[in-house]
């Protein structure tokens, strides 16, 4: 999309976005706006039979206007103040309506863009969602649809002066039609004069956009890297990038500001010689009396701002409008690379894993890297009940691997069958119910033990929990917190140590009572002893749940039934634990190593708990 034709396609969608959202309750604000434009304008319009009122003229009362309601009436002082006292409190009243109404309106409409969102995120294929930089989908869900709501509100904004210019207009075609005409001209001409800002404000809104999202990017990484650059003595070099940014977002801005503050000098200009001109009109040309011509100028003063105004609204609205065709862009996008529904139709059935998991002839190529497979030809079983250990160096293919097992990503070629049905990717979604997943690094929420082990089964009963946490080896030392397990946390498990919030993850898996569980590197950040406790903790699972390890720590590995072995996509090495830490392959290798390393450890007295 270029700059050239963003107004014309983003605006025209925008509005259409609004109108499909909002359909009937859209109408409705917009006849809130036009009954508040309608008693503003007709209230300007009883100044004049209030003036000729008091100027004597009609004897104190004045006969409406035949094209009015009750025309030919006579009207008198009291009457006809009690009257604008009532336009000007229904004025109010519409206008109070109108915007408790919008702001309902708009935040639902803002709330349901940010739920397609994270509907569009979570529906994306795995291996497309990897490719993605979290801190511009943090953007795009935070600041981005906030710059949506500004865009709404300028459109919103933007009929409100549209139809308060038309009532004013039509008011002042009531006392002058050449008076109307001549300040319409002049309204143009003024819209045309600041053609040039709206056309800067779309360029303005795509470089906001794209500083705004290397900003976030910045942050993320030095927040993600704050103790690295600390120990390094590298905060420095960080500040000075994202100064650098901040000087650009600076310049830009101040630069559009000195456009824009330009253009309100010129439209204030234009608009005082415009009444300046239409006043000497009226008084010299067109012979206007006293309570016509005070009303001229009143409906004059609300005229030339109304010009003004549009042009303000439109420049907002062209500048925050740019960010509605990204997330459009990129909803149309992920639409393209969405994992597929479940069916419609005939339910498919569950897959149970009872015998094993099987893998034949399975590759996988990440989109752009085909000529170099993650996985290539791997043909292997998972045994049910069973601990296998997937090792490797980094890079072989293990996380590849284990996530076609977990139906994340679909194998390019070959199947994966459980228990000899094949995993399709119509039935990934709930093969994944089944599937319990544990990180190296997990995530635990600023609240109790309880309201974490919910997270993954909220109907989890307190005895469910507690068997969970039995299982995981977590319920001894979590009965010993302040409030055993209804104790909080704090900021991603602070107050535990590592060993302890890797059992509380195990716990938070279990507790889904799945039928296949996944230890991505569980205890690989761990020191010797928590990673030996944690181990211990997984090897008491065997025959209760299948258990798939990618493990680089002998402790892990030495627990595992079977072990499958990879290097560069390919499996070079399939067996039982004992037979293959005998041999001379990859295992032996790292038994021999790990043996050396944990000949030279010192002894402690105790493991983690």
């Amino acid at each position: 999309m270029t700059p050239a034709n963003a107004p014309a396609s983003g605006v025209g969608g925008f509005l259409a976005f609004l109108v499909k959202r909002g359909r009937h309750r859209f109408a409705f604000a917009l006849g809130l706006l036009v009954l508040g434009g309608l008693t503003e304008g007709v209230s300007i319009l009883m100044v004049i039979p209030l003036l000729s009122i008091i100027d004597g003229e009609s004897g104190g009362s004045f006969v409406l206007p035949e094209w009015l309601p009750f025309g030919g009436a006579s009207v008198s002082l009291a009457a006809a103040l009690a009257a604008l006292v009532g336009l000007i409190a229904l004025h109010g009243l519409f206008t109070r309506s109108k915007n408790i109404y919008l702001a309902d309106l708009l935040f639902d409409l803002l709330n349901q863009l940010r739920l397609d969102l994270f509907a569009a995120i979570g529906a994306l294929r795995w291996q497309h969602m990897v490719r993605q930089r979290p801190s511009d989908l943090h953007h795009l869900l935070t600041a981005d649809v906030e710059r949506v709501y500004a865009a709404a509100m300028a459109v919103m904004m933007l009929l409100q002066t549209a139809i308060l210019l038309a009532v004013y207009l039509a008011v002042a075609w009531v006392i002058s039609p050449l008076m109307m005409l001549l300040a319409s001209g002049l309204g143009i001409a003024i819209l045309a004069i600041l053609a040039p800002l709206r056309r800067r404000a779309i360029r303005f809104g795509l470089e906001r956009t794209q500083n705004k999202r290397d900003q976030y990017r910045m942050v993320s990484e030095y927040l993600s890297g704050l103790k690295t650059a600390r120990i390094h003595n590298a905060e420095e070099p960080y500040r000075q990038r994202l100064s650098a940014n901040l000087d650009k977002v600076h310049d830009e801005a101040v630069g559009y500001m000195r456009l824009t503050s330009l253009g309100t000098i010129v439209s204030q200009l234009v608009s005082a010689l415009a009444v300046a001109v239409l006043v000497f009109a009226g008084i010299r040309g067109l012979n206007l009396a006293l309570p016509e011509l005070v009303a001229m100028l009143v409906l004059l003063m609300r005229i030339a701002p109304r010009f003004t105004g549009l042009q303000n609204h439109f420049q907002q609205l062209l500048a925050n409008v740019t960010v509605f065709d990204d997330i459009e862009r990129c909803k149309a996008e992920w639409s393209t690379q969405a994992e597929p529904p479940p069916s419609a139709g005939a339910a498919l059935p569950a897959l149970v894993l009872e015998r094993a998991i099987v893998l034949e002839q399975v590759s996988f190529a990440y989109a752009g890297d085909a000529e170099r497979p993650a996985v290539e030809e791997v043909d292997c079983t998972i045994p049910a009940g069973a601990i296998t250990a997937l090792i490797g160096p980094s890079g072989s293919g293990k996380s590849t691997l284990a996530d076609i097992v977990c139906g994340l990503l679909s194998p390019n070629t070959g199947k994966v069958l459980i228990d000899g049905a094949p995993l399709t990717p119509e039935g990934a979604r709930a093969w994944r119910q089944q599937v319990a997943y544990v990180p190296q690094d997990p995530f635990l929420l600023d609240e109790s033990i309880v309201a974490n082990l919910r997270l993954a089964q909220p109907q989890a009963s307190r005895s469910e929990i507690e068997d969970a946490l039995e299982r995981a080896g977590a319920l001894a030392f979590a009965s010993r917190l302040p409030q055993g397990i209804d104790t909080p946390l704090g900021d991603n498990g602070a107050q535990l140590s590592g060993g302890q919030r890797q059992r509380i993850a195990l716990a938070r898996a279990l507790v889904m009572k799945p039928q296949l569980l996944v230890l991505d590197e569980a205890t690989s950040a761990l020191d010797w002893e928590s990673q030996a406790a944690v181990a211990r903790s997984i090897a008491a699972l065997k025959g209760q749940v299948t258990i798939l390890a990618i493990a680089h720590r002998l402790s892990m590995v030495a627990a595992a039934d079977h072990v499958i072995a990879l290097n560069s996509g390919r499996v070079v090495e399939v067996g039982r634990f004992s037979d293959l830490a005998a041999g001379d392959g990859p295992l032996a290798r790292l038994v021999m190593a790990e043996r050396s390393v944990g000949a030279r450890q010192p002894v402690h007295s105790a493991p983690d708990s």
